[in-house]
């Protein structure tokens, strides 16, 4: 009889555990640690490029302000960007050709505002040295641009990776698709921005 009654009893204390991880699973997982660096009001410069011109790209700088207001959402109330041209080798080989390229339209500046959403905060150790801290995010939004032959509504969206080098300074990370629109027209630019966050 306790041969029999072992392999249940066995059976019975196995399935108890089981219960209870499945109870446990069901529950919301939750960060063990919270944010390290928590922003509030963030100010940021960066130096970029608008890469899509093969006659001329636009070397960048832009300004910003951003409004973190929860740990996952922020609000880019603005950001100014302003392009300066520079000319590829292309343009001066048809010149020796004595042809011009057909004339494109050329962002010289333009200004959003954006929702920034931060779904990935993480930490890591550098060379098991010390520990870095950082964070995904992505962007939507539009705002206003000037173009070389008009002035057009932009409507832009991007991702991005911070890191954080103290408690008032971050390194970023910005990709962005931008579009500009009139009725008849979308003009459409890459911009990659590297800069620092205070």
């Amino acid at each position: 009889m306790n041969r029999l009654l072992w392999p249940l009893a066995l059976m019975v204390g196995a399935a108890l555990p089981c219960g209870a991880w499945a109870q446990d699973e069901a529950l919301p997982s939750m960060a063990v640690q919270n944010r390290r660096y928590v922003d509030t009001h963030e100010f940021s410069f960066a130096v970029g490029l608008l890469p899509m011109d093969a006659f001329e790209k636009g070397l960048t700088l832009s300004g910003g302000y951003t409004w973190h207001f929860h740990d996952l959402w922020a609000w880019e109330a603005v950001q100014y960007t302003y392009s300066y041209p520079l000319e590829t080798d292309l343009r001066a080989e048809l010149r020796a050709f004595d042809l011009q390229p057909t004339p494109f339209e050329r962002v010289e500046a333009f200004a959003t505002s954006n929702l920034v959403f931060k779904p990935v905060y993480w930490k890591g150790a550098w060379l098991n040295d010390s520990l870095t801290f950082g964070e995904f995010f992505a962007v939507a939004g539009g705002g206003y641009g000037w173009l070389t032959r008009s002035r057009r509504p932009v409507v832009n969206v991007g991702v991005g990776v911070r890191l954080y080098a103290g408690d008032w300074l971050s390194v970023r990370f910005d990709l962005r698709e931008l579009l500009f629109v009139t009725e008849d027209d979308i003009h459409d630019e890459l911009w990659l921005g590297l800069g620092f966050s205070i």
